[in-house]
């Protein structure tokens, strides 16, 4: 959950998203004390999504943070699903072969390959 989402949702949804974290995050600690939980840096997550909201809790209280009006919520609710719609239309970036390498990279380590072997293969010829 990104801060700039938080921000956007009014004080209510914010509370209500704290009760689902805090909940998620119980049920996460007592599959750990189980032995039962897979995925332990989920654990680390959560808990720092619960700092996040009560930092933006806290900052209203204070009056550092505004809460947002109905239309702000709506504008933003809309932007996201935009968002969201154009990067599933985007075409996805293929990774190369290996590790970001291009296929140009690869043929240029073959080729070195070949080198080393027929460098080490003129080498032997000098030895004997």
């Amino acid at each position: 959950m990104k801060t700039a989402e938080i921000r956007e949702l009014p004080s209510e949804e914010l509370q209500t998203r704290l009760g689902e974290v805090k909940e998620e995050l119980f049920n996460l600690r007592f599959q750990h004390a189980t032995g039962q939980l897979e995925n332990y840096s989920r654990l680390g997550q959560l808990r720092k999504d619960v700092a996040r909201l009560r930092s933006i809790q806290r900052e209203r209280e204070l009056g550092i943070g505004h809460e947002p009006e109905p239309e702000e919520v709506e504008r933003s609710r809309r932007r996201r699903e935009r968002e969201k719609e154009d990067d599933a239309d985007a075409p996805r970036r293929r990774r190369g072969l290996r590790r970001g390498r291009g296929e140009e990279a690869e043929a240029g380590e073959d080729s070195g390959a070949e080198a080393t072997e027929a460098s080490e293969e003129a080498g032997e010829a000098e030895v004997q």
